[in-house]
């Protein structure tokens, strides 16, 4: 079973849909859908109660924690890791259970599109996550936190998620905890489309130096 967990603040314009795209992309294997309400102060429960997911609180604010519970709570092998304003696409699990089916791999990530971007953010997204599998598969782990999935017995092994990183640089740190249990795979077709809000608030530059800077 594939255990899908939502981190959750204020998400009511977007979870409908990113429960949507997993009940579209994941009919053909087992799996649930966890949504973690982290302090949420709208309808983002009420609404992904009524798609049909299973609704769990953590009121430590934060992505990690919300990680953390839902990991907790599931009860499948594998762990997906989804943020809420993020669609997975067709062929996200076929290309996931592909690398997780190598008795080697505990983990693989792939590449984030973002809705109505320019061609120019798309031509610098791309180059970004080609930077970003020459890393993972040359110099040091990559991992992408909101477009993943995690054996779950590799995040047993190591207790779970650290939950002293508050957001930027979780994700590289889950990825180092569990790197030798086995190989981190970076899936170029492994794709999920998302909301370029972030980029909106802080700007291009400013985003793209915060996630290098603490991936490093």
């Amino acid at each position: 079973m594939i255990s899908f967990i939502i981190p959750c603040y204020n998400e009511e314009a977007h979870i409908k849909d990113c429960i949507r795209a997993i009940r579209k992309h994941v009919w053909y294997v087992p799996y649930e859908i966890i949504v973690v309400d982290n302090n949420c102060t709208d309808k983002t429960a009420e609404i992904a109660e009524l798609e049909g997911a299973f609704v769990i609180k953590e009121s430590r604010k934060g992505v990690v924690f919300a990680r953390q519970a839902g990991y907790e709570a599931a009860k499948g092998f594998l762990i997906a890791n989804i943020d809420a304003d993020s669609k997975i696409t067709d062929g996200w699990v076929w290309e996931a259970l592909s690398c997780l089916s190598n008795e080697n791999v505990v983990a693989v990530s792939g590449p984030l599109e973002y809705d109505g971007a320019r061609f120019s953010l798309k031509v610098m997204t791309k180059l970004y996550y080609l930077l970003g599998k020459v890393s993972n598969d040359y110099i040091g782990v990559f991992l992408q936190g909101g477009n993943c999935m995690i054996k779950k017995k590799a995040l047993d092994e190591v207790g779970g998620y650290d939950t002293s990183i508050a957001f930027y640089g979780e994700d590289t740190m889950t990825a180092k905890r569990i790197q030798h249990l086995g190989k981190i795979v970076f899936n170029m077709y492994m794709v999920a489309t998302t909301s370029p809000r972030r980029l909106k608030e802080q700007g291009v530059i400013k985003t793209t130096w915060l996630y290098l800077t603490n991936y490093f």
